[in-house]
């Protein structure tokens, strides 16, 4: 008879996870990134070798492959749906989406609520590889996956559930983000200023993981984790306010040039493309 009973348990439990997976797989949704400001120039590939100009206002899902050339910065917002970017013409006060191909005259976009935003440093290559959410009635669960494969990325993570993820790969390891504000490159190199990350890389063949918290930085040469300075905590904290809170456009500005045959270098080979 326990037997049995512990039988019926188990199928029904099974019956239970497997109409529980039925019913996430139906609930979970695709994210995307918005681009939300752009200085210089940058590019976007979907994964199939075929680069086209990127431009404020763009929406990427996963797959996709942002690259910023020499001297340039892209801003990107991670949500559930796109951002509406304001538009100075024809009515600035009427929210839309803002156009592709290029996008000119637009005006200051202020998040009304936080949002996951990343800037993307010159010269600097990431990977959309997962982004998507779901709704579980109570709470909302994200499971985010980038790949920050050459150059380096400032981010603002907001608060997330216990059972969500966010996870930024590089060439030898992965950081896992909660709730966090702070920069990383592709070596190792990380400072928190906010929140806290685990950091693991394999070093001389072995793992080696960290924990960087708030006001840390950790040295990818050394693998020791310092205190901040503060007039470089100071620089960092003044980023994050300008990332968190205005995205601004110049109206009608035209970016810097630049010879296009020379302003991206392969994260593969290191030369200039």
């Amino acid at each position: 008879m326990k037997y049995i009973q512990t039988l019926i348990t188990m199928v029904v439990s099974g019956a239970v996870l497997a109409l529980g997976s039925s019913v996430m797989a139906q609930t979970v949704k695709p994210c995307v990134v918005t681009v939300v400001r752009i200085q210089g120039q940058a590019r976007y590939s979907l994964g199939d070798n075929a680069w086209h100009p990127l431009v404020v206002g763009k929406v990427l899902g996963a797959g996709a492959i942002i690259q910023s050339a020499v001297n340039s910065s892209v801003d990107i917002v991670l949500s559930g749906s796109a951002v509406a970017m304001p538009q100075a013409a024809p009515s600035p006060n009427t929210i839309v989406f803002a156009p592709d191909p290029n996008v000119r005259g637009l005006v200051s976009y202020k998040p009304m609520v936080e949002q996951n935003v990343i800037r993307l440093w010159g010269n600097t290559v990431l990977a959309v590889d997962k982004l998507t959410q779901f709704d579980t009635g109570v709470q909302t669960v994200s499971d985010t996956e980038l790949d920050l494969r050459a150059g380096r990325i400032f981010f603002s993570v907001k608060k997330m559930s216990a059972t969500s993820q966010f996870i930024i790969k590089i060439p030898d390891g992965v950081a896992g983000i909660r709730g966090s504000a702070g920069w990383g490159d592709y070596a190792g190199n990380w400072a928190m200023i906010q929140g806290s990350a685990v950091l693991s890389q394999i070093r001389n063949g072995l793992a080696h993981t960290v924990v960087i918290n708030s006001g840390s930085e950790h040295d990818a040469a050394t693998g020791n984790v310092t205190l901040i300075p503060k007039d470089i905590m100071g620089n960092l904290m003044g980023t994050l306010t300008s990332l968190i809170s205005l995205y601004q456009v110049p109206g009608g500005e035209q970016p810097p040039q630049f010879d296009t045959s020379q302003c991206y270098t392969s994260w593969i080979t290191g030369k200039r493309e």
